[in-house]
């Protein structure tokens, strides 16, 4: 089996001089054979991505800061914040006090360039069917996220509704304040303020855009294997991963929805589902799972960034921070000494954490949370069902093949994650189910991937059994897709306001207390 060779292989310790690489002996995709001999005074790709992601996820919270929080503190705040990251990023960008040397960076563009153009090229098809930014089918929740984006657009920071603006359907309601984890709206939103309400909803389908490309490319690089039909093989295995629900409801037929209701308010999502639902709560938490899995070959320095950009999640999906823990306590006894030493980067996280923590407890949370058994009616039957057919079979490919891919802390803790979450339910719609599986269904897939491509490169027999399941879990991401194709449209149409869903939808959760500590003392008044 032929693969990449580490990228931080000699990393640690005195830097050697770096023997120049001529670049017409590489072929694209493929490092020379003795790259892992020197130690390079620059950024690897890896390292790259990882800048490119902690600004992603970050770039969202410091317009937040910016827009809704107090002139005076939001001065202070990201003042602290840039001297905070000025270091890491410095010694991070010139280890050892050497430049970073075009040649140097050039050499590795140069291998990995066709990878990261098929990998944008493919996410940039799969994007186009699903109606963010209005290109494509409008699925139900698109409606919402556009009046989120709408109202960002058009009113001002921070949002308020008066209690007249509801009318008598919603009975005596007081004045309330927008308190939405919308992070992943706000670029948009300033391009729309800027440019008006088209150039929104294409800067949004632009920033879905990078941040898909980025998790692909994450994974990419994670699965070490050389070769463009690896590349295409990591994005057909993250577009259509899903469980056994289509081929489940075929033979029960429990649902004429699609097939991934099958049995609500147990849910298990697929990759493509989440990501034309839910997009701002899937990419980010796909960029966190991403850095989290390259975790040991990203430079150090770097990492201590980790705690900040986990924090800024609270903005984005509070939910799948929740979802992303085990997995960070996963890598916590690689970095635990750097994650709790006093560091202006971790003082500036727990500070933005508590900023944060004010805004998000602002919310109304009308929404209840159970315990699964005590409201569904034989809960353990339909517990026992639901597992088999979201993991149980999928997971099977991991004792047809190699043992060492299975054996690992990460893969454990999605699995120990994914049987424990449908024990309880939250919202209507059970969003503690919906959002918290996210990471742990993405790390599963990561490990699916693998382990197939392992068994198909290494030409062992059970491969054929791994596709046949995989392929018959693929029929139900490929149901969302050909629903989204057949539906298809583009519109930038203006959407409903936000009281035009009516007081039984998920209004409620977007709603809250203008008298809390964070409208009072925190906000632009």
């Amino acid at each position: 089996m032929k693969t990449f060779p580490l990228f931080n292989a000699e990393r640690a310790g005195v830097l050697s001089f770096v023997k120049k690489i001529e670049l017409e002996n590489l072929k694209p995709g493929i490092f020379p054979r003795n790259h892992s001999r020197y130690a390079y005074p620059r950024l690897n790709l890896i390292d790259l991505l990882v800048i490119a992601s902690f600004c992603y996820l970050l770039f969202p919270v410091a317009i937040f800061v910016a827009g809704f929080i107090r002139v005076e503190i939001s001065v202070i705040l990201m003042a602290l914040v840039c001297c905070g990251l000025y270091n890491p990023i410095r010694k991070a960008t010139f280890p050892a006090n050497f430049k970073i040397h075009f040649e140097n960076i050039a050499s590795e563009w140069y291998i990995w360039r066709g990878h990261l153009v098929l990998i944008s090229l493919l996410a940039l098809v799969w994007l186009s069917f699903s109606s963010i930014g209005g290109i494509g089918y409008r699925n139900f929740d698109s409606g919402i996220r556009s009046s989120l984006l709408w109202h960002l657009v058009t009113g001002s920071w921070p949002l308020y509704f008066e209690a007249g603006y509801f009318g008598k359907e919603f009975g005596a309601i007081s004045d309330k304040a927008y308190v939405y984890y919308f992070a992943y709206y706000l670029p948009a939103a300033v391009a729309g303020k800027l440019l008006g309400w088209k150039a929104a909803n294409l800067a949004l389908f632009a920033y879905s855009w990078l941040g898909a490309s980025l998790a692909l490319m994450f994974v990419r690089v994670y699965v070490r294997q050389r070769g463009y039909a690896v590349t295409l093989m990591i994005f057909i295995g993250i577009c259509l991963f899903g469980g056994m629900d289509y081929v489940c409801n075929w033979l029960l037929d429990l649902t004429t929805d699609r097939s991934e209701m099958w049995l609500s308010p147990l849910h298990y999502f697929s990759h493509t589902r989440n990501l034309f639902w839910a997009p701002q709560h899937c990419l980010p938490t796909w960029l966190i799972i991403g850095v989290i899995l390259n975790g040991q070959q990203i430079n150090p320095v770097l990492m201590r960034i980790f705690p900040l950009a986990c924090v800024a999640m609270l903005l984005w999906s509070p939910l799948c921070l929740m979802g992303t823990a085990p997995f960070v306590l996963a890598i916590f006894k690689h970095h635990w000494r750097e994650w709790l030493r006093w560091s202006w980067v971790n003082a500036m996280a727990c500070l933005l954490f508590g900023l944060l923590s004010a805004f998000i407890v602002s919310n109304d949370f009308s929404f209840g949370m159970n315990y699964a058994p005590y409201v569904i009616e034989k809960y353990w039957i339909q517990y026992g069902l639901f597992l088999v057919v979201e993991i149980l079979i999928l997971s099977s490919i991991f004792i047809l093949g190699n043992y060492k891919i299975a054996r690992n802390d990460i893969l454990t803790a999605a699995f120990v994650s994914l049987f424990i979450i449908p024990v309880f339910i939250l919202g209507r719609w059970n969003d503690w189910s919906i959002k918290l599986s996210i990471p742990s269904l993405f790390v599963l897939s990561v490990f699916a991937i693998k382990q197939i491509i392992w068994l198909i490169e290494n030409k062992r027999k059970p491969a054929f059994i791994s596709i046949f399941i995989f392929a018959a879990c693929a029929l139900t991401p490929l149901e969302e897709l050909v629903y989204s194709a057949k539906n298809y449209r583009i519109s930038f149409e203006k959407p409903p306001q936000i009281r035009d869903f009516g007081a039984n939808y998920i209004v409620w959760q977007q709603l809250g207390d203008p008298e809390s500590l964070f409208f009072r003392y925190l906000a632009r008044q």
